[in-house]
This record gives C-alpha cells, sequence and structure tokens, in this order.
C-alpha cells in the first residue's frame, strides 16, 4: 500500500496542482531515503527547475522536471506526497519539502521511512534502480488474453501471488489481488496452470473493472494512505471481500461467509462459495 489505485489517484491531483510549478528550493529532512544520489545533487538538479509532468510506472510515482531530471518516489507502506496549505505546520514525519516560489510546498510525508527516492536524468528513467525488473504497467498496457493465458499456463504455484509478482505485470498489490479474484470468481489459491480460457477472460475484465472503479474513487484507506490533496479514499466502503472475514458474501443469492487465509505471509479474503477452487487440467 498505496497500489495502482492509490498512486495514480496521486498523480492526477499533482497533475492538476503542481505541474508548470517551480522549485526555489529542497529541504532533504531524511537523506537516508535517497537511494541514489546525495541531496546537494538533488538540489543542483531540480532548484529553479519547474515540474512539467507527473508520471507513474505500477506503484512508482515520477516526478518530471524542466531541467531534464526526474524524481521516482516509491511510497511502500506508509508513503504521502501532497501540496501543503500555505500557513499549515510541517507534519511531524515530513521526509522532503519541496517550496516553491509562489510560497507553496510539496510534502514527502512517510511514518516508516521504508519508502525511497531517487534522482536520474530524465532520459535514463527506464534504467532507473525503482524501476529495475518491474513489469509492465497493468492498467497502461495489460497483457492479451493470449499473452496471460500463456503466462498462467507456465507456472504452477496458486494465482494469487502470481497477480503479486511485480516482474510480470506491476501495479497489483494485496488489497486488489483480492477483490480481483472475488469479481473474476477465482479462489485465490488455485494453480495458475489450472485456469482455462473462460477464468482468463474473467481476470482481465475484472481486473480492468476493478482498477477503474477504484481509481474513481481515489483509492482505499485503511490507515495511512492519503490522496494528492491530502484527503482519504473511498474504495474502502465498495471493498467485496478485503478485511471482511467472517460477514457474509455480498453477492446476491449466494449464502457464503468471507474466509480469510494466509498467502506468503499476506492475508488472503475470498467467498468459499463464489470462488471455486479449479482443478489442474490433464495434460495429453
Amino acid at each position: 500500500m498505496p497500489e495502482l489505485p492509490e498512486v495514480e489517484t496521486v498523480r492526477r491531483d499533482l497533475c492538476r496542482h503542481v505541474c508548470g510549478r517551480t522549485i526555489a528550493r529542497v529541504r532533504m529532512l531524511r537523506e537516508d531515503m535517497l537511494i541514489a544520489g546525495g541531496p546537494s545533487e538533488v538540489e543542483q538538479a531540480i532548484e529553479g527547475a519547474a515540474i512539467t509532468d507527473v508520471g507513474r510506472r505500477g506503484k512508482a510515482l515520477i516526478l518530471r522536471f524542466s531541467s531534464s531530471y526526474s524524481l521516482i518516489v516509491h511510497f511502500r507502506m506508509t508513503g504521502k506526497l501532497y501540496p501543503l496549505a500555505t500557513g499549515a505546520k510541517l507534519p511531524a514525519h515530513a521526509r522532503t519539502v519541496f517550496e516553491f516560489d509562489d510560497g507553496g510546498r510539496l510534502v514527502h510525508e512517510d511514518v516508516r521511512r521504508l519508502g525511497t527516492l531517487e534522482l536520474i536524468p530524465s532520459e535514463g528513467e527506464n534504467c532507473a534502480l525503482t524501476l529495475t525488473n518491474i513489469g509492465p504497467d497493468i492498467f497502461e498496457e495489460p497483457p492479451s488474453a493470449e499473452e496471460l493465458a500463456d503466462a498462467l499456463e507456465r507456472r504452477k504455484c496458486a494465482v494469487k501471488p502470481f497477480l503479486l509478482d511485480q516482474t510480470r505485470m506491476s501495479g497489483i498489490g494485496n488489497i486488489y489481488a483480492c477483490e480481483i479474484l472475488a469479481r473474476a470468481c477465482i479462489r485465490p489459491d488455485t494453480p495458475c496452470d489450472a485456469l482455462g480460457a473462460s477464468h482468463v477472460t474473467r481476470l482481465l475484465a475484472s481486473t480492468r473493472e476493478v482498477l477503474v472503479e477504484a481509481i474513481q474513487a481515489r483509492g482505499t484507506t485503511i490507515s495511512d494512505y492519503r490522496t494528492g490533496t491530502g484527503g482519504p479514499g473511498g474504495f474502502q466502503h465498495q471493498l467485496r471481500v478485503y478485511g471482511r472475514a467472517d460477514e457474509p458474501c455480498l453477492v446476491d443469492g449466494c449464502d457464503g461467509t468471507i474466509r480469510r487465509i494466509v498467502q506468503g505471509q499476506r492475508s488472503t479474503y475470498f467467498c468459499p462459495v463464489c470462488q471455486k477452487r479449479a482443478r489442474r487440467r490433464r495434460r495429453r
């Protein structure tokens, strides 16, 4: 957390509120969060430069500057990035402060300090450490049904860990993997190579559906996440399975009760009635 819908919400907010504004000063309050370069390099690269664009790749946010440098922000568990109202007190867990020449500020806040910042020339973004081994963005570059079917057929692991593998498709985290599989009526511990063409079709459709709805709701706020304007998201009110262990299934006509299991040290939620576990197909 934040996952793709949360980072995309922040990206869209920042595009509206900070693009075109010039950085007068950068204050690095936690230098250890920089994974490439030092504070002086960041200052030289972006002080006096304007933010020209805000991009995203999977769960990573990319601030692009008129100086031809980019700053890649990975929020990890508790990161936030939002403009601070004029005269507002700096939050206790502020890690980096970008001061604009018009007097405004953009604040990077991170309670647990697990997030990272990486400065890199814009032309070399694809070589950034943050983006190493990150697969295509699942929202911007979704696989075709044929590509997904081929990838699933080659794997024997459960389908939920497959969705969480950022080297294959980037952006999906624990919350949305649970929700996508619930919509697709696929049990999360189903082996990948047991999924047939109908499963693949439902999986692709559900992925798009869930991500679009979550972005429209401005993300999911379970605890720490805040939008690019500092407010909470709203998709937590639309979750069908995540965090609902022992509660009734919300699908009309279903008498199932949501179960919680652990996969790869992460909580997984599903309805055992709606989400059937497919059997491995017999090889010829």
